[in-house]
């Protein structure tokens, strides 16, 4: 991904890059205010221009098909190829202006970008920064538990917010097995018995994908042996004996 400076860099102008990251900062953090005044073709191709900016090329698998969000991000990330980061920031800071004007940056853009987007230098984002481009969706798949009851704090609304799939946070957290996150999803008001558009609740997830651990919680949340839109309960879809005990217990 790195490439050769050209025979006029100067070493002495660091501050270029810098400058770029405190554009780079403001613009993601601004993103925050914006998101639901853009579609989801915009929240996609500014999703893959922060992931090459923060973590550079695509080097992680593409997800399952029943992941279909998640393949969607995934493919806004792998297209941008060998993109630098730096550029990657330029672009992801244009493209923000673009989408609102009124968002202003630490500084202004400098007439020097086309040294920041050769040079080698790497800045390493901060948590926070990453936590800000996610969703209680992704927080719960990634089991940062911390992070779902953030989210589910500053706006409880967010417990009944689902995919296009109909998938609820604790659907991603039951479907990893993210035991941390599933808890705060529970804990912070998210519907144990929501299904998805096939008529599954977070239990056939758990109980499919054989989670002992995400069974037993959500059937200590009261989650009910309900059945989908194929006539099946978490018990006929059950992949473990352990799970499958649990749910028989529940049951009777």
């Amino acid at each position: 991904m790195a490439q050769a400076l050209p025979d006029n860099a100067d070493f002495s102008d660091e501050e270029e890059v810098s400058l770029l990251d405190q554009n780079f900062n403001k613009a993601s953090d601004y993103v925050r205010k914006i998101t639901s005044n853009l579609n989801n073709n915009q929240l996609l191709e500014l999703y893959g221009l922060y992931k090459q900016s923060t973590e550079g090329i695509c080097n992680t698998p593409k997800p399952g098909w029943l992941d279909g969000k998640g393949r969607k991000k995934w493919e806004a990330w792998k297209c941008l190829g060998e993109m630098p980061s730096e550029e990657a920031k330029q672009k992801y800071i244009d493209l923000v202006q673009k989408h609102d004007p009124n968002c202003e940056l630490a500084v202004q853009n400098t007439s020097r970008e086309s040294w920041a987007a050769v040079s080698s230098l790497q800045h390493d984002i901060e948590p926070e920064l990453i936590h800000k481009d996610m969703s209680l969706l992704d927080a719960a798949r990634e089991d940062m538990a911390e992070l779902v009851k953030e989210l589910l704090t500053e706006n409880p609304l967010l417990k009944d917010y689902k995919d296009e799939d109909g998938l609820s946070a604790l659907h991603w957290a039951a479907d990893r097995d993210s035991i941390s996150a599933l808890v705060a999803a529970l804990e912070g008001g998210c519907d144990v018995n929501a299904v998805d558009t096939f008529g599954q609740t977070a239990l056939h997830y758990a109980a499919s994908c054989g989670h002992v651990k995400s069974t037993q919680i959500l059937i200590d949340f009261g989650a009910e042996i309900i059945k989908d839109n194929d006539d099946c309960t978490p018990l006929d879809v059950a992949a473990d004996d352990e799970v499958r005990k649990i749910l028989e217990s529940a049951a009777s």
